[in-house]
């Protein structure tokens, strides 16, 4: 009888502590970049410039996200009526959004890249010379594709937010009476 009623306080438990863990599991993208930590170099000459342009593209891929978000305040501003819906307003923020969408593609390249050069990198790094390089090589290059991967989520999710935002003020521009230009 008391292994049942301590099991039966066992199951009660279990999904208390699993409201109560997931929250603090759960982190936003940007918030695992910043937590990703540039290691030293190996001293293995493509290693670390694969290296120092992943963490590159990362730490600009995080400018990019608190730019973003500046414009995104802006926008929100509209609808709670703390900003203006003035025609001007609107299309400087579309352009705005618009760079920062040339940008976003540019980086997105970059990503791609590096993805594949992070692949190659990882199956010969036990070819490095010398021989007591190849710890570190390996070690950084699994830290570089982890940055990698983290930018490509973040250009996604980026990407994602830029696309929905420009219909939003696409819309409002079209009920100002307002059309946008296509360059």
């Amino acid at each position: 009888m008391k292994t049942f009623r301590s099991l039966n306080s066992l199951l009660f438990l279990v999904p208390l502590l699993m409201f109560i863990a997931v929250p603090v599991l759960s982190q936003s993208t940007s918030e695992e970049a910043k937590k990703l930590q540039r290691p030293k170099d190996s001293g293995v000459k493509d290693y670390d410039e694969f290296k120092n342009s992943s963490f590159n593209l990362l730490q600009e891929l995080l400018r990019t996200d608190e730019n973003y978000a500046k414009i995104k305040t802006d926008i929100d501003g509209y609808a709670s009526g703390r900003r203006d819906v003035t025609v001007s307003n609107v299309k400087g923020d579309y352009g705005r959004l618009k760079q920062l969408q040339k940008s976003t593609k540019v980086m997105d390249d970059r990503v791609k890249s590096l993805s594949s050069e992070g692949e190659d990198l990882l199956k010969n790094a036990s070819r490095v010379k010398p021989v007591t390089k190849v710890k570190a090589a390996t070690s950084n290059t699994k830290k570089s594709i982890k940055a990698v991967d983290c930018s490509k989520t973040m250009m996604s999710e980026i990407t994602e937010q830029i696309t929905t935002d420009m219909e939003t003020l696409s819309e409002k521009l079209s009920e100002l009476g307002e059309e946008i230009e296509d360059e």
